[in-house]
């Protein structure tokens, strides 16, 4: 599933008719608003989402899938994760996803590796976690702290990081 990205989960069933509360886990996204087929695991497996209608909502999306035309049918659902495939995703070329830094090796100013990213917080400004053998580093993703990222050969390079460390 590493060519999957999860994008946000069924949170309940909403009224008599079958519809789902769906919640994304980034509020900025707009994958459902396109035509990215919706995936969601079935037998050890992805099967692609047959959507009926989507609508915005205050607190996500309320979705109605083809034959899910009861409360008790879209109990099923409830808390099923959502998945798209990476390759549906059109990104500029300076663009990346989050999930593709976990895993790059981060090296300083100095060119001297301080560790391996190993999460990314999101928030109003997203953080970086980095761990090595003797340190764990919080790096705000601004500019004054992440010089560059280069996915292509799995490296970030950031400074201030002994600001950051914890």
């Amino acid at each position: 599933m590493n060519d999957c990205i999860c994008i946000g989960e069924f949170i309940k069933p909403h009224g008599i008719c079958g519809e789902l509360l769906f919640a994304t886990y980034n509020p900025l996204s707009d994958a459902l608003e396109s035509d990215i087929p919706l995936l969601v695991k079935k037998n050890c497996g992805l099967e692609r989402l047959k959507i009926e209608k989507i609508r915005r909502v205050n607190k996500g999306y309320l979705i109605k899938l083809y034959g899910v035309n009861s409360i008790e049918s879209a109990e099923e659902f409830k808390k099923a994760r959502v998945f798209i495939k990476k390759a549906d995703i059109n990104l500029n070329k300076d663009e990346y996803l989050i999930s593709d830094l976990i895993g790059l090796n981060c090296f300083n100013k100095e060119n001297l590796k301080i560790g391996i990213v190993s999460e990314i917080y999101s928030g109003e400004t997203d953080i970086m976690e980095i761990k090595s053998n003797g340190a764990t580093y919080l790096i705000p993703m601004t500019q004054g702290n992440v010089i560059s990222i280069d996915i292509k050969n799995l490296k970030v390079f950031v400074k201030n990081e002994e600001n950051y460390k914890i």
